[in-house]
């Protein structure tokens, strides 16, 4: 090529860069509309770069819903319950049944003083220098002392007397006649009738050396 030529070629070439710069911009916004002229490198890094919306982890907040659900939860589950010990059962007490005692005549609470009753065959007769004599009286369970006897007295029967377990004899006593015991006083008299008698009584007398079988 001519050396005239060449400048020629080199002269376009200048102007045509010049005019690709004038419409190419100096600074890039990536975030705002591309321009018709953008090169394809810068497409491809606006494509490539999305913006993205960051929210610090400090500012970072529990829906309000959530918060409450979770309040209510904890209001709402009651404390665990404390298990009572059980209460010992006891067994009911047996139940006693006691036996019914039989109700006794006065004769026969007489006759329960009287271990080992032995009834002659007939009276016998016996005589004392000085013996008393008693009454049982049913009623109040004692022995009740009639009077003082000597000389003779017809005995039934003779026993063993269960309050001192001595020897006896059964001597029947017509009441304020016998053996000259004819002064009897009212209150005793009343407590012979109370107990079920009249004019005749078993009385005793209790077997000493002082008494004595005759005949």
């Amino acid at each position: 090529m001519s050396h005239r030529y060449r400048w020629v070629f080199l002269a376009g070439v200048v102007v045509a860069l010049s005019g690709c710069l004038s419409t190419l911009p100096t600074t890039v916004d990536v975030n705002g509309p591309l321009p018709a002229t953008l090169p394809p490198l810068a497409q491809t890094l606006r494509a490539t770069i999305a913006p993205t919306n960051l929210v610090p982890a400090q500012e970072t907040a529990v829906p309000a819903s959530t918060m409450t659900a979770t309040a209510a939860i904890i209001v709402a589950t009651p404390p665990p319950a404390t298990a009572a010990p059980p209460t010992p059962t006891l067994a009911p007490a047996p139940t006693l049944i006691l036996p019914t005692l039989p109700v006794l005549s006065n004769e026969e609470r007489w006759r329960l003083q009287q271990i080992n009753r032995q009834i002659f065959p007939e009276p016998r007769l016996y005589t004392t220098k000085r013996s008393e004599l008693y009454w049982y009286d049913p009623v109040n369970q004692q022995p009740v002392l009639i009077g003082i006897i000597n000389g003779e007295f017809m005995a039934q029967a003779t026993f063993t007397f269960r309050e001192n377990n001595q020897p006896s004899l059964e001597v029947p006593y017509h009441v304020n006649h016998s053996y000259g015991l004819s002064a009897l006083s009212p209150a005793l008299i009343e407590r012979i009738r109370a107990a079920g008698y009249d004019e005749w009584i078993e009385t005793f007398v209790f077997l000493t050396p002082d008494v004595q079988a005759k005949g």
